[in-house]
């Protein structure tokens, strides 16, 4: 559906030249929910405008359902452009017209008749579950409703594709979690590719499908978004991965020696990490019973992702040596990540 070919875009200043993409390479499947994700100057934003030509790349390729858009004249781009919806964090809805009259917009010149814009239109708002708010102004809006209206806007040509640029930046998180769902309904009831820019771990875990993590302009990690979580290779991704936990306060305790992470002699401080096919299996009182080995929990948490249980558990093991390095072999045998953090 999408595809990226060692796309690059540079801003050119009287001063120094800016690399704001560095040959990125992708490929979305049709139908799926691919987010990006990155801290602030990483590149995801230019990156995303690249895709429908907000920003012309550089170098390299951008197909979007089969069509080579660097090679497209204006005409042929506009008429593309309007199978790509495109949401953004504030909005961007016309203060002046109505809730009615900002999603019927687009279709000014559809060659739909009255009758037909405001049919579709209508159906828009139940999809957004704004009916009741079609003669509304933006102003009269809360921050979730107003972005359910760009939702219904974008949706007006029937796209193919979904661009959403930080949509839910400037909501609270209540209000993002109903706006995530509204897109994993509209996901999945007109199979749109939702293509959705982040620096939010926490969003990309609710509805994504496959994750690529930017740092620098460059995507330095990218997956299926279970694999992602349950084994992150680059220490970005480690560290936003932490911003979805409490795990990363585990070690701030450690190097402060906090009394509850301080361990008497013949004690380990441990980090278990659990996988799907684990987060069952009773190990701990395994290891109390079988090997006699005292556990102490000090910190556990389970993520469910896509109906995936992943696990996290910090453990104080205590007594004797050989039988703490036995239960630590026994864990790993079944499958369960072993960080001994201090001992």
């Amino acid at each position: 559906m999408i595809e990226l070919r060692h796309v690059s875009k540079t801003f050119e200043t009287k001063k120094l030249n800016v690399h704001a993409v560095k040959d990125v390479s992708l490929h979305i499947a049709s139908g799926e929910i691919y987010g990006v994700i990155g801290f602030s100057g990483a590149g995801k934003s230019t990156l995303i405008r690249c895709i429908n030509l907000l920003e012309r790349p550089t170098s390299g390729e951008i197909l979007v359902d089969g069509s080579n858009m660097c090679k497209l004249n204006d005409k042929e781009l506009r008429k593309i452009r309007k199978k790509i919806g495109m949401i953004f964090q504030h909005f961007n809805l016309m203060r002046s017209r109505t809730v009615f009259q900002n999603i019927a917009f687009p279709l000014k010149d559809s060659g739909l008749s009255k009758q037909e814009i405001a049919a579709k239109v209508t159906d828009l708002l139940k999809l957004v579950d704004l009916a009741e708010k079609k003669d509304a102004y933006p102003s009269e809006l809360s921050g979730g409703q107003k972005q359910r209206v760009a939702i219904a806007r974008a949706l007006a040509n029937d796209p193919k594709v979904l661009l959403c640029d930080e949509a839910t930046s400037a909501l609270d998180p209540q209000t993002t979690r109903s706006i995530l769902r509204l897109l994993k309904e509209v996901n999945q009831r007109l199979g749109i590719t939702i293509v959705l820019i982040t620096h939010e771990m926490a969003v990309i875990k609710e509805i994504c499908d496959r994750v690529a993590v930017m740092e620098d302009g460059e995507v330095v990690e990218e997956g299926n978004i279970i694999d992602i979580f349950a084994h992150p290779k680059a220490q970005v991704t480690k560290n936003f991965i932490n911003t979805t936990s409490s795990l990363s306060k585990i070690y701030e305790m450690v190097e402060n020696n906090s009394p509850i992470t301080q361990l008497s002699k013949g004690q380990w401080l441990v980090h278990l990490k659990y996988g799907a096919g684990n987060t069952k299996e009773a190990l701990l009182s395994h290891m109390t019973r079988e090997m006699q080995v005292d556990t102490s929990i000090i910190y556990g948490n389970v993520e469910v992702i896509h109906d995936t249980p992943l696990g996290d558990l910090v453990v104080i093991l205590g007594g004797k040596e050989s039988d703490i390095k036995n239960a630590v072999a026994y864990a790993k045998a079944n499958g369960v990540e072993v960080e001994v953090i201090a001992s």
